[in-house]
């Protein structure tokens, strides 16, 4: 299938400015739902153990009306920036990689400026890559500290609940899959070189499989007409997804280890994107990589769409896990049309 399709060469990241995680940080919602609140809620006919037992999922975090995306923006960087001991007015750049916001213009990471009380015009602008958006985002980021920045703010994750709870009829097959969250990183100088490799690709052929239809639409209708499903996500084919995630998993694997003459044996750790538990344990299965080198917070958080990877990430550094000086490789896959990995030194 999609035989056109070619996966592109690997390039060499020709920098001598290196750049280093500085630090992380995290946003969530206050409330907690489990799948026996969903299934209540919106009288869906299924039950916690089956969502369980298909999903992998207990529960998720999601906004309530009055939670703004720049407050959990503001939370994940605040506590990004006091781990790394350095002021928002040092941050030469934000980039956010989102789903929803509260808006479209002006950008979310704008707003976040004005939460923070920032004290100078830094540049910042938002992205859309879906889940694999922290990865390109990321690969700007070291970019652009090869190029003079000193400090790079990146975040990534999703606020989607508010669509759900505003129009009360969600899809009952997509329902239980996705959760909020914000995370930060803190991408700064380093004398040392820490990012080894990066490698990002799309499948434009998979371009229709998941969508989001909410756009120009929304302008033309009748708010009283306008039909919901415009705002949640239609996936044409979830075994697509599922393959394409460990299909990727392995080729991203081998081109990142073929540029830096390393091998999978040399990672302290592998970081990626959990759409779902069987698809975090099918990228580890095509692999060969033990679960004790890796983490999944789905179970408790979902898909969290450009949050996923750098939630994994955050979770193996406070829990002690990611020593520094240890080998990571870090990927994240989108529903089939876009990926994207790296190898680091954290």
């Amino acid at each position: 299938m999609y035989t056109e399709f070619k996966f592109p060469e690997i390039r060499p990241l020709n920098i001598d400015r290196y750049a280093r995680i500085v630090s992380t940080g995290i946003g969530l919602p206050k409330n907690v739902v489990t799948n026996q609140d969903i299934i209540d809620e919106y009288k869906i006919v299924a039950t916690d153990r089956a969502v369980q037992y298909s999903l992998g999922i207990k529960e998720r975090r999601w906004t309530q009306f009055d939670e703004k995306v720049e407050d959990l923006m503001a939370e994940a960087v605040s506590q990004c920036l006091e781990r790394a001991g350095i002021d928002i007015d040092k941050v030469n750049r934000v980039i956010y990689t989102k789903l929803f916001g509260d808006y479209q213009i002006p950008a979310s990471s704008i707003g976040l400026l004005k939460k923070l009380n920032a004290k100078k015009g830094i540049p910042a602008f938002d992205i859309c890559s879906a889940c694999s958006g922290f990865m390109h985002a990321m690969d700007l980021a070291i970019r652009y500290v090869a190029t003079g920045d000193d400090y790079v703010l990146i975040l990534g994750g999703s606020v989607s609940a508010k669509c759900t709870r505003y129009w009360g009829k969600p899809d009952p097959k997509t329902v239980f899959l996705f959760g909020d969250a914000i995370v930060a990183t803190l991408i700064g100088y380093s004398e040392i070189k820490s990012f080894m490799a990066s490698y990002l690709l799309t499948n434009h052929f998979l371009y229709d499989n998941a969508k989001i239809t909410f756009g120009s639409s929304f302008n033309q209708a009748d708010l009283e007409k306008l039909d919901h499903n415009i705002f949640f996500m239609k996936i044409a084919d979830g075994n697509l997804v599922f393959n394409s995630s460990a299909q990727y998993a392995k080729v991203i694997a081998d081109k990142l280890l073929g540029e830096t003459g390393l091998t999978l044996d040399d990672m302290d750790f592998f970081v990626t994107s959990d759409q779902s538990t069987k698809i975090w344990e099918a990228q580890l299965k095509e692999l060969g990589i033990p679960k004790e080198k890796s983490v999944s917070l789905f179970y408790k958080h979902g898909n969290t769409v450009a949050a996923m990877s750098p939630l994994n990430l955050n979770e193996l550094i406070v829990s002690g896990r990611l020593k520094r000086g240890d080998l990571v490789m870090m990927q994240a896959h989108g529903a089939g049309a876009s990926s994207g990995g790296m190898i680091f030194r954290y």
